[in-house]
């Protein structure tokens, strides 16, 4: 599943396509199909620890999701198709589940605020 929707012969991955794969390496282990040296392939792409805990994160909640799903498909493949579509991507958010409550999205596609910085903002008791 994993081999025919990704492939393995990469060289250079965005972080959203590292979050995309290890999510879909997470349903794969999810449903019996783990693949441990890609998974660290991906991880060995990205030195800095928030990535890697993205990563980390993305795989855990494939391969959370791949055993709730598990007892209502009828095989590995109704599994995978439900949680991965066909170009690889994730049908849900890969990590929205595993994050801190007050943090709701995954921030990879999302500009960057304009402005200054909240905490630079006046108390709305000081604006006119």
């Amino acid at each position: 599943m994993y081999d025919r929707t990704f492939g393995t012969e990469w060289d250079d991955l965005s972080r959203e396509e590292a979050v995309e794969r290890s999510f879909a390496l997470g349903v794969a282990a999810g449903v019996g199909s783990a693949r441990p040296a890609e998974l660290d392939r991906v991880l060995d792409a990205f030195e800095n620890a928030y990535d890697r805990s993205l990563i980390e994160l993305a795989y855990d909640e494939g391969r959370t999701k791949a055993l709730e799903a598990a007892p209502e498909a009828d095989d590995a493949e109704a599994v995978w198709d439900r949680l991965v579509d066909a170009t690889g991507a994730p049908r849900g958010s890969p990590v929205s589940a595993a994050l801190p409550g007050a943090i709701t999205e995954l921030t990879l596609t999302r500009r960057p605020r304009e402005g200054p910085p909240s905490s630079l903002d006046f108390p709305s008791m000081l604006r006119k």
